[in-house]
């Protein structure tokens, strides 16, 4: 399939995967059709000289015009934060927002709809004790695309939306006739293309080392292989399928040893009770309940994320996509030595 002689919709092409997808789609010769909004950041978007169209998720008139003329869309567009308040404004953009979209192409003739999800919509393992907090993948399981969700026990909204948005999504493809594609992607670890210096920010939390130790499987992908697998999806991937886009699975002691090879520091690994993470999670909710001034950052269903291992599989994407990875070295190096080059000085 030539991409590049489709037209396709990015939505939150203003985004963090967003702006990555734009700027691999023009460098492999496809001129994508950029959903933001009114407030987007959009110099990367226009140094290419790409089409922009504005629309509201939640606005059903908008999103008709968005789609008019368009053979494929990506939809990027979310909230996404693990915060556990506003489940309204999640669920009006992350479910009903992603519904809507695809009724709407489907009336307009879209071909395929490809949803960028995440893992958590799959769900977890169990949280299982390693020796020394060293992880051998032989030996502990990995969740894959046919894992049941068990996640409905964290009230955390991003979770429950992005789950809402699958089921339903599923449901709605199955009396259409525009292709549904869902891909999952895991903890995509990137420098910030934002201009919020989120890649500082990453660079000085690992060369600080002090670190969280608490034996948790994880895993992470580079924001670029996520791309490369998104464009694969779109153009090799079976109709009302998911495929996870995943990287590495590591503890947080593996991470930080991977790190300390690239800076040449040894790291301070803390790990702190689970009780006294609960009462800092608590008090700031009890605080805002009572006085309505407490900013919250940390809740006590964030703390029950550390009841699983977030260990995925994604050789389903390897087998019927051509997906591959890179590895967490690869990616923390570049990181860390700022090995990424900004969109706008390439």
């Amino acid at each position: 399939m030539d991409l590049s002689k489709s037209k396709i919709l990015i939505t939150g092409a203003s985004g963090h995967l967003g702006k990555q997808l734009v700027y691999d789609m023009v460098k492999s010769g496809i001129k994508p059709i950029c959903h933001v909004r009114e407030t987007s950041d959009t110099r990367l978007i226009d140094s290419f000289d790409l089409e922009k169209r504005v629309a509201d998720l939640r606005n059903l008139k908008q999103l008709e015009k968005l789609v008019e003329g368009i053979d494929f869309i990506i939809h990027t567009a979310a909230i996404v934060d693990f915060r556990q308040d506003r489940l309204t404004q999640f669920a009006s953009i992350n479910t009903v927002g992603a519904v809507d979209l695809f009724k709407i192409s489907s009336r307009a003739g879209v071909k395929k709809f490809l949803h960028i999800s995440t893992v958590a919509a799959i769900g977890a393992l169990s949280y299982r004790k390693k020796i020394n907090n060293h992880l051998n993948e032989n030996d502990y399981p990995t969740a894959d695309e046919n894992t049941k969700f068990n996640l409905e026990n964290l009230r955390i909204p991003y979770i429950i939306s992005k789950y809402a948005a699958e089921k339903e999504l599923l449901l709605e493809a199955e009396h259409n006739h525009t292709q549904l594609i869902i891909v999952n992607p895991s903890i995509i670890l990137a420098p910030s293309r934002s201009g919020d210096n989120r890649d500082a920010a990453l660079r000085r939390f690992f060369k600080s080392f002090i670190m969280p130790d608490y034996g948790n499987i994880m895993n992470l992908v580079d924001i670029r292989d996520v791309s490369q697998g998104i464009m694969l999806a779109l153009e090799k991937g079976s109709p009302n399928e998911r495929y996870i886009l995943g990287g590495d699975n590591l503890t947080g002691r593996d991470l930080a040893l991977t790190a300390s090879a690239i800076l040449g520091k040894v790291p301070h690994l803390i790990k702190m009770p689970k009780k006294i993470l609960n009462l800092v999670a608590t008090s700031p909710v009890l605080a805002k309940k009572f006085s309505g001034i407490s900013k919250v950052k940390l809740y006590p269903d964030l703390i029950k994320l550390l009841d699983y291992d977030w260990v995925y599989s994604s050789n389903k994407a390897r087998r019927e996509l051509g997906y591959n990875y890179r590895s967490i070295y690869v990616s923390l190096n570049d990181i860390l030595n700022n090995g990424f080059t900004d969109y706008l000085d390439d």
